[in-house]
């Protein structure tokens, strides 16, 4: 059995990252090439990939960089691995090697195509989330989880079974609240999501029931977050 990648299609770099050193440039160091004994993400169905491309053609990988202040920094080449959980840049005049960012949380916001990330702190370590609200500096925030998952080939037992190679399968997003520094997932529960808003419970709970809203729906996840804000005010 292949071994499980760690390396992206190009020249990658493993165990690398980027630091931003003044508020113009990206310092690349610790730098290690990828063996080349390790699976190629060539040899694997699907992509680790989060589609965040833009151009004519819609192939081109661009992301801009800002600072905790949300002060633009730069404009790279880079990539979501949802997979890998890992933000993965090129400077424009490279293009060829790219090398993973520091996971740094409460850092730089990365804006890939419409889509905002920033990493944070949460029960599980560090990742890298989607700011789904406007920003993410009120007392709630939705914020949303991009993965993808790697599925071993599978042999044919038979001449009657067909057999299933490697293969990346994105996940279904997970909805995550920022509730000041914590970050909870949304429970499967209606009651244990109405304990997330504290003393502000019984009045989540009437604005959901009086516009019938759902609690495991991006639209109106986001509709309760901005409410909770206004009964803070």
């Amino acid at each position: 059995m292949a071994q499980l990648p760690t390396q992206s299609s190009g020249s990658a770099v493993t165990g690398s990252n980027i630091d931003v050193f003044d508020t113009n440039r990206f310092s690349i160091s610790a730098m290690q090439k990828a063996s080349k004994s390790e699976l190629s993400y060539d040899d694997i169905e699907g992509t680790p990939y989060i589609d965040n491309n833009t151009g004519a053609a819609n192939n081109l990988p661009l992301g801009k960089f800002y600072t905790p202040n949300f002060e633009y920094l730069e404009t790279a080449l880079a990539r979501y691995n949802a997979y890998t959980d890992k933000i993965e840049v090129s400077p424009l005049d490279d293009g060829v090697d790219y090398y993973f960012l520091k996971k740094v949380p409460d850092f730089l916001y990365v804006v890939l195509k419409d889509k905002k990330y920033r990493a944070y702190q949460h029960e599980n370590g560090i990742g890298y989330f989607v700011i789904v609200s406007d920003d993410d500096k009120r007392s709630c925030t939705l914020l949303k989880k991009e993965t993808v998952s790697f599925r071993k080939a599978k042999k044919a037992e038979s001449s009657f079974v067909t057999g299933t190679p490697d293969s990346f399968q994105r996940r279904k997003d997970m909805y995550y609240l920022k509730l000041d520094a914590t970050i909870v997932e949304i429970p499967r529960r209606k009651k244990d999501f109405y304990k997330l808003f504290g003393k502000q419970k019984e009045a989540i709970k009437n604005y959901v029931e009086n516009y019938k809203l759902k609690w495991n729906d991006e639209e109106d996840l986001l509709k309760i977050s901005n409410y909770y804000n206004t009964l803070l005010l």
